[in-house]
């Protein structure tokens, strides 16, 4: 089967045949993939930034992709039978189960983690093996490729629960890419009173965003765009979600809330960030980090597509065969399309 994988240190991936995974051992189930959708981390692994260099070098070669929808066609031992034909969902955080965190209950807080994708082999293939407990069913009612979104969804999801969103707060968005399109669509899914969109020279993907109905989306590299958004902040956001992974939208967002709000950091920065403390200070604000994604934004996410799988299926804007990642990557560098799927 033909497979996109990190085969060795340094820039770029590679499509390779290899033979299909073997059937699924106990605890697992094998997965016929529908689709995966192209995340931030696969570029940086593409690129082989120093973050992900200085932990997956000693795993590969590793297929990547973990951000997927597919059929269980088949289980293994311990595994309910009746799951066969199932359309789900992967949960990508696999737990090593023997650490500390494992053992005391928190696998979420694993020492070990053992991702889809990053360590195990993941969903750039036709096939995949993955722990049934971290497969989800999609409800029926929801086209099969809009399960892709779900793993980025979850991210958004988890991010304004780590920031205490609550209906009715003004929220504003630093980075229109998946992540924070995924901020914006839930947040508005989950009654936000206002959410507005900041982007730095973005129009392709704000633009997605407009067609999805949200009037508040401000391009920062455009004529005017600082006084547009100081008109919109008002007195202030309640919460601000940076995910745009760029150090400096932190102090842009500290800058748009009112007096004791929270900025909730979700992108993966680079390079460090310039905060300034005095503003921090004085209006009691607070900077609160999301990651390690628990299963109970998954349980928000799975919701809100059953609710209205047509509100979100806008953010999939591209589709390439699985043979044509090179091309697709290329298109994901360029930072213009929203979410970009490969289809085995």
């Amino acid at each position: 089967m033909l497979a996109l994988r990190k085969t060795e240190a340094g820039q770029g991936l590679a499509l390779v045949d290899l033979p299909p995974p073997p059937e699924p051992g106990p605890g697992q189930v094998r997965i016929r993939v529908a689709a995966t959708g192209i995340c931030g981390t696969d570029l940086a692994i593409d690129r082989w930034t120093p973050s992900y260099a200085g932990f997956m070098a000693s795993v590969l070669p590793v297929t990547l992709g973990h951000e997927t929808v597919g059929h269980i066609v088949s289980v293994g031992d311990g595994v309910d039978a009746g799951r066969v034909g199932r359309t789900v969902v992967v949960n990508p955080a696999v737990a090593c189960g023997a650490c500390g965190p494992c053992r005391a209950g928190d696998p979420v807080g694993c020492a070990a983690r053992q991702p889809v994708g990053l360590v195990r082999d993941g969903a750039f293939a036709p096939f995949l093996l993955a722990p049934a407990d971290y497969c989800y069913d999609l409800p029926d009612n929801v086209p099969v490729e809009l399960g892709a979104l779900a793993e980025p969804l979850s991210v958004g999801a988890h991010a304004l629960s780590v920031g205490g969103f609550r209906p009715g707060m003004r929220v504003v968005v630093l980075g229109p890419g998946p992540i924070g399109q995924g901020v914006a669509a839930l947040a508005r899914h989950l009654g936000a009173a206002q959410v507005a969109i900041v982007g730095q020279d973005d129009g392709p993907r704000l633009e997605v965003l407009r067609g999805m109905g949200f009037q508040h989306c401000v391009d920062r590299a455009c004529d005017g765009a600082d006084a547009e958004l100081a008109r919109l902040a008002g007195d202030g956001f309640d919460l601000a979600v940076e995910a745009a992974g760029v150090g400096a939208a932190i102090d842009q967002g500290l800058a748009l809330l009112r007096s004791r709000g929270v900025l909730v950091a979700a992108g993966m920065p680079e390079r460090p960030a310039t905060v300034d403390i005095m503003r921090l200070v004085k209006y009691r604000l607070e900077i609160r980090g999301a990651s390690r994604i628990p299963p109970s934004a998954w349980g928000v996410v799975l919701s809100a597509l059953a609710a209205a799988p047509s509100a979100l299926a806008p953010l999939i804007t591209h589709r390439f065969p699985l043979a044509q990642a090179d091309a697709a990557l290329r298109l994901c560098h360029g930072r213009t399309p929203s979410k970009v799927l490969l289809l085995p």
